[in-house]
Parts: C-alpha cells; sequence; structure tokens
C-alpha cells in the first residue's frame, strides 16, 4: 500500500514525476526504478535523502505501532536532548532524529540564515523560540505559554548561526519559515497515512 501511495500527494493529485512504476500483482509484482530517481541519486540533494526518507519511516512505523495517526506529531512525542532524537511519548522509546525528520521539511537549509546544510556542516537544533523564555516568565509567576522543547519549536541550523541567535526572539522571516515548515509537515502524505487519524 505504501508503494501504491507513495507518490500522491494530499486529496487526488499526484507529484509530477514519479521514481519507480508498479507492474502486475502479487507474487508477480514488478518495480522498475525510473530515471527521475537516477537523477536525483546523482544530485547534490542525495546525501541527505537516505537519512530523511528514513527518518520519516520511523515516524510511519512509529505511528502505525502506537495506533496513532496525527496525535503522534501534534503532542505524542517528545526530544531526548541528549541523543538529540525524537521520541514516542506513549511508549518513550525512540523514533528518529530531529534533523533527519525536520531537515527535508525545510529543504534542506537552516532555519536561519537560510543556506543549504551540508552533511559535512555542523548542525545544532535551534529552539526557534529560545527555552530561556520559559526561564524568564518563570521568574514572575510562571510559563503559561506552549511546550518550547516540542517539535514545533525545534529546528535544524548551523551550529555556527545557532550560537550566534543564543536566546533572542526569532524574526518575522524565521517565523515565516517555522510556519512553512510546520505546516509542510501537518500537510505531509506521510503524515497523514497511519491509521486512526
Amino acid at each position: 500500500m505504501v508503494m501504491q501511495k507513495f507518490h500522491n500527494l494530499r486529496g487526488d493529485t499526484a507529484v509530477p514525476h514519479t521514481f519507480y512504476e508498479l507492474t502486475g500483482t502479487g507474487r508477480h509484482r514488478v518495480v522498475r526504478l525510473t530515471p527521475d530517481l537516477l537523477q536525483l541519486a546523482q544530485s547534490e540533494q542525495a546525501a541527505g535523502l537516505a537519512a530523511e526518507l528514513g527518518a520519516r519511516w520511523s515516524i510511519v512505523e512509529s505511528s502505525f505501532a502506537a495506533g496513532i495517526g496525527r496525535s503522534l506529531i501534534e503532542n505524542g512525542v517528545t526530544v531526548d536532548w541528549d541523543t538529540l532524537k525524537i521520541t514516542d511519548k506513549r511508549r518513550r522509546r525512540s523514533v528518529t532524529g530531529i534533523i533527519e525528520a525536520t531537515a527535508g521539511f525545510q529543504h534542506g537549509r537552516c532555519l536561519i540564515c537560510s543556506d543549504i546544510l551540508a552533511p559535512s556542516d555542523a548542525i545544532a537544533v535551534d529552539h526557534v523560540f529560545p527555552f530561556s523564555l520559559m526561564r524568564r516568565f518563570d521568574s514572575i509567576g510562571s510559563w503559561h505559554g506552549p511546550d518550547l522543547d516540542a517539535l514545533w519549536n525545534l529546528a535544524p541550523a548551523h551550529a555556527a548561526c545557532n550560537g550566534a541567535k543564543s536566546d533572542r526572539v526569532p524574526s518575522a522571516v524565521e517565523l515565516a519559515r517555522l510556519g512553512a515548515r510546520n505546516e509542510a509537515i501537518m500537510q505531509s502524505p506521510i503524515h497523514c497515512t497511519a491509521p486512526y487519524n
């Protein structure tokens, strides 16, 4: 079923190109790889593709295993800061790496500077709204805002950009990028394939 749905977008549309074609049924099923897949494999995007696909597939498998759909992304995950892994709250096990799972939704770019995140780059996970906001508000009462340690607020960034940003609040451009990235996650066909949505 996953292979039949892979090229589908939300609704009744499909991607403009395919990476494989399926023919036959059952034991006589044949998967023919297309030139589009070879072109992608030879592009500059190939380096991060395996990690991203693996991360997205881990999210789907975890959704199936936990018997949940959207809630795995919306409120069913937490972050293990020791390993930088997204963890299934329900079963307390690692789902996938934050960077691998989210970089593709940012088109492989740093959320702060928008330059490409190359495999050789030092990459950090940025709290777009700085975690220090919760500490600042705790000093005058308590923090009543959203969980800033949740996936919606975490984004891959160059380590140097993240260090330079430090505890400042995000710029309008960074907020727009975060919003677009989060919308892309929520609209992802892979995100929406889990049962019980």
